[in-house]
């Protein structure tokens, strides 16, 4: 009997040593209950039908319930890591000398995923999940089990690490750490330069083209998330300026305006005409994320767009003279303060349709800017115009299908290959939408 049970035992254990142990991960899964504010569960703690897996929206909470399966099958964020699985993203791995595949680098990881250290792990964070849920909306296990509970509030939520997307100012500063670029990672020329392309953003029109996993009509979106949207990214461009200037890598020329050094010269009779803002042949600062806040910032404070006008044009010259790299970040430090002191003011703005549409009309009578200007900063003017026209068709469906809404679509024709972009042809769909206003 005694040999019967021996052998039952030895027969048991070599069956569990033969079972697969748990990975890290799935090992931390087996802690979610027991981890504190912080850690990272996965988008798949949000799935369920009964929170924010259903199919089609719901009318039995506040929310729609379907935010996961909207994020699933039509986010491009939950497709951000099969991306590096491409042509593209092989060359461009091939090209930077990183070691690894695309898709196990770090330094794609962490704007294609939710790449979260292993201490924060506390649930089941798949790369192939893309950049999920807690990316955007923050560590959910402070909150997740309780946010559902009666009585609990947002501002609980936020406390215990939620990022209050509710704040315009934050959600700006969430997308622009990929969109943008910070400290940790950053489309710069180096990784242009390996074939990445150059990233365009704009807070208002990108959120609202996701398409929005929210329910509609709230203030935080719309022509205020746009306004804010447009001092939150010149704020942390200025940043990033400040921090490229103080670095071993100075000058960064992701700063600059591409096409004033990589172009066809056969091609280039065009910059001859249009003269140069420094000394003829330099490169120039790219004024892209300056070019809507100029003209807001005009409008609600007359006061600090004379006082940040001279600091832009001491950036500007510093940025492309490449010679006094102190100077260039104190004075965007100085800019980025000036800033940060209009905030109140625009955010306090409230919209109507003919503040819109004068607003519009202001975009398209940017003329001469324009023509001194790059494609990146006319593809500004073009993305405002959009996302302005988008809150008076909100209102207004049928203009959608009016004048005003095809003549600013025209305008994309002329940016949608950037290395064939003329001023002078933008400027005239510039003439078209004003007409049409």
């Amino acid at each position: 009997m005694k040999r019967l049970v021996a052998a039952i035992v030895l027969i048991a254990a070599s069956l569990v040593a033969q079972q697969p142990q748990p990975t890290p991960t799935q090992d931390s899964a087996l802690r979610t209950q027991d981890s504190g504010p912080g850690h990272y569960l996965g988008a798949a703690s949000c799935s369920s039908s009964g929170c924010h897996g259903a199919t089609q929206p719901l009318d039995a909470t506040r929310v729609l319930q379907n935010e996961y399966y909207t994020w699933l099958n039509s986010d491009r964020h939950a497709q951000a890591y099969n991306v590096l699985f491409d042509e593209r993203s092989a060359r461009i791995a091939k090209n930077m000398r990183l070691k690894k595949r695309a898709y196990e680098e770090k330094a794609c990881l962490d704007c294609h995923t939710t790449n979260i250290p292993a201490p924060q792990i506390a649930g089941n964070i798949d790369l192939e999940d893309g950049v999920q849920c807690e990316a955007c909306h923050g560590p959910a296990s402070g909150w997740r089990a309780e946010h559902t509970e009666e009585g609990w509030t947002h501002e609980q939520s936020v406390a215990r690490g939620m990022t209050d997307l509710r704040d315009i100012a934050v959600r700006g500063h969430i997308c622009h750490r990929c969109h943008l670029g910070n400290a940790e990672k950053e489309v710069d020329h180096e990784l242009i330069a390996s074939g990445h392309p150059v990233l365009a953003f704009e807070l208002d029109n990108y959120t609202e083209s996701m398409p929005p996993h929210w329910t509609p009509g709230r203030d935080t979106h719309g022509v205020r998330a746009w306004a804010v949207g447009q001092m939150m990214k010149f704020r942390d461009s200025l940043r990033n300026l400040a921090r490229h200037a103080r670095g071993d890598e100075w000058p960064e020329f992701s700063d600059m305006s591409c096409h004033d050094c990589h172009h066809d010269l056969k091609g280039s009779e065009w910059r001859q005409r249009r003269g140069w803002p420094d000394r003829a042949g330099l490169p120039s600062w790219s004024p892209q994320h300056w070019a809507m806040l100029r003209l807001l910032i005009g409008r609600v404070s007359p006061q600090s767009r004379d006082e940040l006008d001279p600091l832009v044009r001491q950036l500007a010259r510093g940025v492309s003279r490449m010679n006094n790299p102190a100077e260039v970040a104190s004075t965007a430090d100085r800019a980025r303060a000036v800033v940060e002191s209009v905030r109140p003011k625009i955010d306090a703005v409230r919209w109507s349709d003919a503040e819109v549409r004068s607003f519009m009309r202001a975009i398209t009578e940017d003329r001469e800017f324009i023509l001194s200007a790059d494609v990146h900063a006319a593809e500004q003017h073009a993305l405002a115009l959009q996302s302005l026209n988008s809150a008076l068709t909100r209102r207004n469906p049928s203009l959608l299908r009016g004048p005003l809404t095809k003549s600013i679509d025209a305008l994309f024709d002329e940016i949608s290959n950037r290395d064939d972009y003329e001023p002078s042809r933008f400027v005239e769909k510039l003439n078209a939408v004003r007409a049409a206003l």
